[in-house]
């Protein structure tokens, strides 16, 4: 069960995984060995599923960013999204409910990347149509937060 000291280090740690045991333990009045332990037991239990770093896509060439409404005409969504998986412009794909089946987050580096994209995903089994939706500009975006008030 995590407590609010977790919620507090997984706060903590979403905005800042490299911090270190010490200052992650000031935070929470414990000693640097108690967080380390208390991390240790996060990772087992699968809350925290892994690290990483968060990228400017401005920076790597990767300035569109789209979402791609994607209707089957099968039941095929499993299959299709382990397709979709294997398109590395793809950052993220949900099933969801409502007219379409799937949902999908991309980034290319130019439009007409973008469109051989939705040609490739067109050819895939069961495909119907696609809605796509251009983002002009980006307000903001987050990781998954832990908020420390819920602590």
């Amino acid at each position: 069960m995590i407590d609010g000291t977790d919620r507090t280090l997984l706060g903590l740690l979403s905005h800042d995984a490299r911090k270190p045991y010490a200052e992650l333990g000031q935070a929470v009045h414990l000693s640097a060995p108690a967080v380390h332990a208390r991390v240790k037991k996060l990772e087992q239990s699968g809350a925290i599923r892994g690290y990483t770093i968060r990228v400017d896509p401005e920076r790597i060439g990767k300035s569109v960013c789209a979402f791609i409404r994607v209707l089957l005409t099968g039941g095929m969504c499993d299959s299709v999204a382990e397709s979709l998986a294997a398109m590395p412009e793809i950052e993220e794909c949900f099933s969801v409910a409502g007219e379409d089946c799937i949902l999908v987050k991309v980034r290319t580096a130019t439009p007409l990347e973008l469109q051989e994209l939705l040609q490739r995903i067109g050819r895939l089994p069961g495909f119907g149509r696609t809605v796509t939706t251009i983002v002009l500009r980006t307000h903001f975006e987050r990781a998954m937060p832990c908020r420390m008030a819920d602590a």
